[in-house]
């Protein structure tokens, strides 16, 4: 009997087109309308390397120590800071006044610096320059106190690159995918709207068909947990079309961990069944008042967790964390998060305990207000 009556919700919410419109293909084109957004949006922050000039004078050779700095920092590679062009001083003053610099280093009496306007690449030159005298100003200090230092080779641990921090992050973080993240969220609590059909469809006072289920022989719960667990399939399978289309399509960055990534979905699903059936029965509003509560409380949720601005996440997290704690989208974005940014599992652990937890307190809610139930007349 179970198997048939879930057989049979099965069929009745496949054909439902309204559902599947608002639960798949609805999700699949704001995906596709957030790559186009988002796409360049990574790129577009990249850091520029700044042309820089030098004037190749005598005494930009003597000062052997600048010399060697700016040449390390124009070396081709990852951490190139300059496109560096050693010209004499005429030369340096025509590509400025052209545009072609951002400015230009010229040594005399002491080491220069020429802009023609403010920015990010005159700032970093001058920034450059003052911190090779901070440099050298302290170095100048320590050996006139005590000369003993040079000789012990205290100094050379100044110039060595050595850290005492363990960066576990990705270094190729994307802020974007957060838009993502929280797209997958409201696609888990959207999949509530499966739990709020399975009430109307059980309760008397909601529907034609609730009022027969009560006179019936079946047993009422049992034909909500079939309809409920036949919803829960339909949301799942809609979430892992979507997350495929997310990785295969869009080349969206999920990191490596696959598993763990289906296994919090799987868990975010079961709370937005869980949050609509608490929806559901809590109250004797229409079938329509009660989608408009799901839809309103999903999308309030992907506001704070920072669908439609990305600093809200983080705003909500410093200066109201509980409200963070319980927003199931939040748990669900910053486990896939997590995934993406951490090596350790501890916050994406965190996060599915979270998100059990809310789905067994919507349950228990829920049972509670099923229990109470009873009709006068049918």
């Amino acid at each position: 009997m179970f198997r048939h009556i879930f057989i049979n919700r099965l069929k009745i919410l496949l054909r439902s087109k309204s559902a599947i419109f608002w639960t798949l293909v609805f999700p699949l084109v704001l995906a596709t309308l957030f790559n186009l957004a988002f796409s360049n949006l990574t790129s577009s922050e990249q850091f520029q390397k700044i042309d820089l000039a030098v004037v190749n004078n005598e005494s930009f050779q003597n000062e052997k120590n600048f010399k060697d700095l700016i040449e390390s920092l124009s070396l081709t590679g990852d951490d190139q800071l300059f496109n560096t062009k050693y010209v004499d001083e005429a030369k340096a003053k025509k590509l400025l006044e052209d545009g072609e610099v951002s400015g230009y280093i010229i040594i005399k009496d002491k080491i220069g610096v020429v802009v023609k306007s403010n920015g990010v690449g005159p700032s970093t030159i001058k920034n450059v320059v003052d911190n090779y005298y901070q440099v050298v100003s302290v170095i100048n200090n320590i050996s006139d106190y005590n000369p003993e230092v040079i000789k012990n080779g205290v100094l050379n641990k100044l110039n060595e690159n050595t850290s005492n921090f363990n960066d576990i992050s990705n270094k190729n973080i994307d802020a974007s995918v957060v838009y993502f993240y929280t797209l997958i969220g409201m696609v888990c609590l959207y999949g509530g709207a499966f739990g709020v059909n399975a009430v109307v469809e059980t309760e008397a006072n909601l529907s034609k068909k609730g009022a027969r289920v009560s006179v019936s022989p079946i047993h009422k719960f049992k034909l909500l947990i079939a309809s409920l667990l036949a919803g829960f399939v339909i949301q799942y399978s809609e979430v892992l079309i979507l997350l495929i289309y997310l990785v295969f399509i869009l080349n969206i960055n999920f990191g490596s961990q696959i598993i763990p990534v289906i296994l919090l979905t799987f868990v975010g699903s079961f709370a937005g069944i869980s949050l609509g059936t608490l929806i559901g029965v809590s109250n004797r509003k229409s079938e329509n008042m009660k989608m408009s509560i799901l839809i309103s409380s999903t999308m309030l949720c992907c506001f704070l967790a920072g669908m439609m601005v990305l600093n809200m996440k983080y705003i909500i997290a410093d200066k109201m964390p509980i409200l963070a704690k319980i927003n199931p989208v939040n748990m669900i974005t910053d486990g896939l998060y997590s995934l993406y940014y951490y090596e350790t599992f501890n916050r994406y652990i965190y996060n599915v305990i979270s998100l059990l937890i809310f789905s067994l307190v919507m349950i228990i809610i829920s049972y509670h207000f099923i229990r109470r139930k009873k009709y006068d007349s049918i």
